[in-house]
């Protein structure tokens, strides 16, 4: 997750206007900021139904999507949290042509509209450029819920419910599965995280970038050895205090493969915890440009 991704509380606009009767029939929508390139933005919408709508959920729909750059795609889900009261979740893909997590922020912005008889209840809280290493928004991780996708000429071949899902997983600094990094079309070492024992970690690890990668380096908490790693057959693992490197043998990983680890450590993690991971194409003579971090399960 984007080591200079900065997550902005609030950064919508709410506007209202009246139906072509002249009745004043609120009709809000959501300016929700793109990511940067190869990134990607998680908005969380609280909606209220005015009398007659409170039990049909509403269906979001792009009022304007000038500012989407041609890969881009937008998939929502929204869930009712009360009589009359949901709770929708935005998220903006904008996926890249190549691994350079490193460019300047947009100030583009998508527009998502409520049909009318629903409007906002607060400003709409935003976590930009979620990928690689960003603060844990404030609002909660909310599964479930009806979704759909509201724009992209080409969204990947997953249920819009678990494309939201897997963009509040980065919000949060959790896991995605592996395979569905591959197909949201993100530039991204992928890690997931199983305890085998109270000091013992099974680690997988699934690159997807254009640029070749030969060594990743996982780093623990202050105060945590790597005693051992066992590593698959095109693999080494070097011992660094609290870190290791996890060496490809055979000159670099391969895109879309999934390799696993096995990592003793010298006290157990609690739940929560976070790994450092770096990645580097040179044996870390030189990292690639972003930081990312998971929380152990």
């Amino acid at each position: 997750m984007r080591g200079r991704g900065a997550w902005a509380l609030g950064l919508a606009f709410i506007f209202f206007v009246a139906a072509s009767t002249g009745e004043a029939r609120p009709s809000a929508q959501a300016l929700i900021p793109v990511p940067s390139a190869g990134n990607v933005t998680v908005a969380r919408l609280a909606i209220t139904a005015t009398a007659g709508k409170s039990k049909i959920s509403p269906r979001l729909a792009l009022a304007s999507g000038q500012g989407l750059p041609a890969t881009a795609y937008v998939a929502a889900t929204v869930s009712r949290s009360g009589p009359g009261r949901f709770q929708a979740t935005v998220a903006v893909f904008s996926p890249a042509p190549s691994a350079s997590p490193q460019q300047p922020a947009s100030a583009k912005v998508v527009a998502v509209r409520l049909p009318q008889g629903f409007t906002l209840a607060a400003r709409p809280q935003v976590a930009r450029d979620v990928l690689y290493t960003n603060p844990i928004p404030s609002f909660r991780l909310l599964g479930g819920g009806v979704g759909s996708i509201l724009a992209g000429a080409n969204p990947p071949r997953l249920p819009p419910a678990r494309i939201v899902g897997d963009a509040q997983q980065l919000a949060f600094e959790r896991s995605v599965p592996l395979v569905d990094v591959g197909l949201l079309g993100l530039e991204y070492v992928a890690a997931q995280f199983s305890r085998l024992d109270p000091t013992t970690l099974k680690v997988t690890l699934g690159l997807y970038l254009d640029t070749q990668v030969n060594a990743i380096e996982l780093r623990f908490p202050d105060g945590t050895t790597v005693d051992k790693v066992s590593a698959p057959a095109d693999a080494d693992a070097l011992l660094l205090g609290t870190a290791t490197r996890l060496v490809a043998s055979s000159g670099f990983y391969t895109d879309g493969v999934a390799y696993s680890f096995t990592v003793h450590l010298s006290r157990p993690l609690k739940k929560g915890d976070f790994v450092a991971l770096r990645a580097s194409a040179h044996y870390f003579e030189s990292s690639l440009p972003f930081t990312e971090r998971f929380a152990l399960p």
